[in-house]
């Protein structure tokens, strides 16, 4: 082996992260302007629509890219048969989103909602005939193809959405954006990689066992994520529902625009290193300190500084939903702990563990709002509860570390030691800072805020690290190559 697995994710993840983080801040620039030319009302409608489609397409859900990219081998029948699953299966969802905008009408009792289905039932449709090639982008490590294909994805639905909001002043311009990624991922797919699928059922068995588990932990992991959205609309008037589906996009985008680009680097490497003996020794200490370390860092940030944040880019008319984004971000943070566990067990094809233990969350957390809601609670007895729920599901992965060698659950704590102490002294740092700046504007806030909370984090995780007597993480892994780029 000529790179370590740390070395080798570390090295992609943050160039993915990097760039990620680029386009990301172009996508809050243009919500900042769309959330200015519409009303939280529009994002609650939006919300609930679009929790409808994340319901479906999480029942079609067979995750076929992650078996091209898991195979060891792919050969073009298992290209086409994946490709055929998930035309099929957009299709089936597409259908179904489609005979549910009727259900929805009847139980919201908002007409607006059928033509809104409608139209993402549409976009749905589409996006079934991407690529399945592309894939490689991802199973051979050319991030920087991945990236690409995503960036101009993106860019093309940002652009829409913005021209959209200033003619139209409703969701449908979220609509337009939504449209746009599809029809946009669809044509890119097939112009930036040269194979041309075809429909094939000819590996459909080998297929169908890693789909079934797959589909079935797509289901889980958006009940314990966003399905209470769908009670909650039953309960609260639209303009609470936008509150909280936009400050829970914007604490997961805030954590998970990190995560996400380390897990889409983790797995292929893992994929990659199967079968080779003690590749693990080390290196998933560092992976767990490393993504605890992020989550942390951004999670518990961007809830000291959620007011301002909610104010700077949503507008004055968001900044009443600074106290609930406060405790989205906490949740974001802790659900971060756990996103290396579900990268292995899928390499080790534990889907089905993963599957179960996330059903589990899932009917906790929507028992929970079903009651609070019931009971005419206040929604943000809803968001504690959704982050006593995400502290409950850390159990889960002190139970699935039992398939993984060399790692136990006190290895797991000792990785997250540094950055939760770490992580609290920059709350306290920022949070004092915040009550001598009240007097100034939410962006001189941030402005001052993050570098020094971002300073005080740092600082705080190396006294720790050298306190400890220099573990294995992430401290030793960037000093190391700061070190060797000094001397280069």
């Amino acid at each position: 082996m000529s790179e370590g697995l740390g070395s080798r994710f570390l090295k992609g993840s943050l160039w993915m992260v990097a760039m990620r983080w680029s386009i990301r801040f172009m996508g809050l620039a243009s919500m900042a302007v769309v959330a200015r030319l519409l009303v939280p009302a529009d994002f609650g409608i939006f919300a609930i629509a679009t929790t409808f489609i994340g319901l479906i397409s999480a029942l079609t859900e067979i995750g076929s890219d992650l078996a091209i990219i898991r195979h060891p081998d792919p050969q073009p029948r298992h290209y086409d048969t994946a490709w055929t699953f998930n035309v099929l299966m957009h299709a089936l969802s597409a259908l179904l989103i489609a005979l549910s905008s009727g259900l929805a009408v009847h139980v919201y009792k908002d007409p607006r909602y059928a033509g809104l289905l409608y139209a993402l039932a549409l976009s749905m449709l589409l996006s079934g005939f991407n690529n399945i090639g592309i894939a490689d982008f991802r199973r051979t490590m050319q991030f920087n193809k991945d990236f690409n294909y995503n960036v101009i994805v993106q860019l093309a639905g940002v652009a829409a959405t913005i021209v959209s909001a200033y003619l139209l002043r409703s969701f449908w311009a979220l609509v337009v954006g939504v449209l746009s990624r599809s029809l946009t991922g669809v044509l890119l797919s097939y112009a930036m990689h040269p194979y041309r699928p075809s429909f094939s059922f000819r590996a459909r068995k080998e297929m169908f066992n890693f789909s079934f588990w797959t589909m079935f932990r797509s289901i889980a992991f958006f009940t314990a994520g966003k399905g209470n959205r769908l009670i909650l609309a039953a309960f609260y008037p639209p303009s609470v529902i936008g509150f909280y589906a936009i400050t829970g996009e914007f604490a997961g985008m805030a954590v998970y625009e990190l995560l996400n680009p380390i897990g889409r680097a983790l797995l292929p490497s893992l994929a990659a290193m199967q079968g080779e003996k003690g590749w693990d020794a080390g290196n998933i200490r560092k992976i767990f300190n490393g993504t605890a370390t992020l989550a942390m860092g951004i999670g518990v940030g961007l809830s000291a500084l959620a007011t301002p944040a909610m104010t700077l880019v949503y507008g004055a008319k968001f900044a009443s939903a600074g106290p609930m984004l406060a405790i989205m971000a906490l949740v974001a943070a802790v659900s971060g702990f756990g996103q290396p566990v579900g990268q292995f067990l899928i390499i080790l094809d534990k889907n089905r563990e993963l599957a179960i233990l996330y059903a589990l969350q899932g009917m906790l957390m929507l028992f929970a709002t079903w009651a609070l809601s019931a009971s005419g609670a206040d929604i943000f007895a809803i968001v504690w509860a959704k982050l006593g729920v995400e502290f409950l599901a850390l159990f889960r992965l002190f139970y699935l570390l039992r398939y993984i060698e060399n790692v136990n659950w006190k290895d797991m704590i000792a990785s997250w030691v540094r950055p939760v102490f770490a992580a609290a002294s920059m709350y306290g740092i920022i949070m004092m800072l915040l009550r001598n700046l009240a007097w100034a504007s939410p962006g001189l806030q941030l402005a001052i805020c993050i570098p020094v909370g971002a300073i005080a984090y740092s600082l705080s995780l190396l006294l720790l690290w050298h306190l400890m007597r220099k573990p294995a993480g992430i401290e030793e892994e960037i000093l190391q190559r700061f070190g060797r780029n000094a001397s280069a």
